[in-house]
């Protein structure tokens, strides 16, 4: 394991793992009563009970199950020593073995609790890698950066999402936001990312590749459900096709100056069949920043939005990656790393 580094820089050792943790706060406790009775002379036999309690919570059951040995012979030592007492010996000492198998059993819950979470998350990474897949850095002149932050503590992907397709009719993208949270979301999500993979080859309009996701994902919607989304084209010859279903303009970034790309607006995908694509221009250079709500809706402690200058000084930066790590990290800046809301960005360069 490689050693951890703070902000200064100063290189530190990692923490010990729970379960070493634990062992060690139990062995302490089984030493606590011995300790108080080199001082007084009496046994606080109750004591002793807590440690493999203690050892449950983060060891397995084998080291657990060495501190209960230990608990157990502990006690008898103990009740040796305290010589009469007023109930019977085995009547404590069969409360000890009582706790300590329950504390045995309760570790291997435990950790068989953990073993199964850690499989779940490994799917869940392997889902967000087949939902959203890393983007190349280049297709045919068009550099490319794109960059997700889940606003679900705990989670790695949510209901923001984005792809970009080389077809024949020419470069295809999608970003999207689907309303709520959770499960639904990212299913929604799913379905959606997949009719347009579908459709970005096969339909030649850009406007009907927008109907056949929205007619696709129908079936799936609930009855407050829809997806916001923008749609855009890059033709072989660099002309830009855009269609906006209810989502933020894309931001087109010319000579350091950043402007809305405005047109004609649909309502979501999943409550419109019909779309309108409009047309804009783009030279070598230019920026393209598709995005969700999450980067426009960052507000800091006085509910501000974040400026429209951090945005466009951001995507001055020298390659599209540095690019959005500068708006990441501005964003988070700006929120105090107080982030509830999901955030996705790509990010597209003409280059040729």
């Amino acid at each position: 394991m490689q050693l951890g580094s703070t902000s200064a820089g100063v290189k530190t050792r990692p923490r010990p793992p729970a379960g070493h943790a634990a062992i060690a706060v139990a062995v302490l406790w089984l030493l606590l009563p011995c300790v108080l009775a080199a001082a007084s002379g009496l046994i606080v036999i109750s004591l002793f009970i807590v440690a493999p309690l203690i050892a449950a919570t983060a060891a397995d059951e084998r080291r657990t199950a060495i501190i209960a040995g230990a608990t157990v012979v502990l006690t008898i030592a103990a009740g040796w020593w305290h010589g009469p007492v007023a109930d019977p010996n085995w009547v404590r000492l069969t409360a000890v073995c009582a706790m300590s198998l329950l504390a045995v059993v309760l570790a291997g819950v435990r950790r068989r609790l953990e073993e199964r979470l850690a499989r779940m998350t490994a799917l869940a990474n392997a889902s967000q890698v087949a939902l959203l897949p890393p983007v190349p850095p280049q297709i045919t002149g068009i550099s490319i950066a794109a960059r997700y932050r889940s606003g679900t503590p705990g989670a790695s992907v949510g209901g923001d999402l984005y792809e970009i397709i080389p077809t024949g009719h020419g470069i295809r993208v999608i970003i999207g936001d689907v309303r709520g949270h959770g499960l639904d979301a990212i299913l929604l999500a799913r379905h959606v990312l997949s009719a347009f993979r579908r459709s970005a080859v096969a339909v030649p309009a850009l406007d009907h590749v927008a109907g056949e996701v929205s007619r696709a994902i129908g079936p799936h919607l609930g009855e407050e459900d829809f997806v916001t989304a923008v749609l855009a084209q890059i033709a072989p010859g660099g002309e830009l096709t855009v269609v906006n279903c209810g989502h933020h303009p894309p931001l087109l970034q010319h000579g350091g100056e950043l402007r809305p790309l405005t047109g004609t607006t649909a309502p979501p995908l999943g409550l419109e069949d019909d779309f309108t694509a409009f047309t804009a221009s783009w030279r070598p250079g230019d920026r393209l920043l598709l995005y969700t709500d999450g980067l426009v809706e960052s507000r800091n402690q006085h509910g501000d939005f974040l400026p429209e200058d951090q945005i466009a000084t951001a995507l001055l930066a020298a390659g599209c990656d540095q690019a959005l790590d500068t708006l990441m990290a501005a964003v988070h800046r700006h929120t105090g790393g107080h982030d509830h809301d999901d955030m996705a960005l790509l990010l597209l360069e003409y280059d040729a």
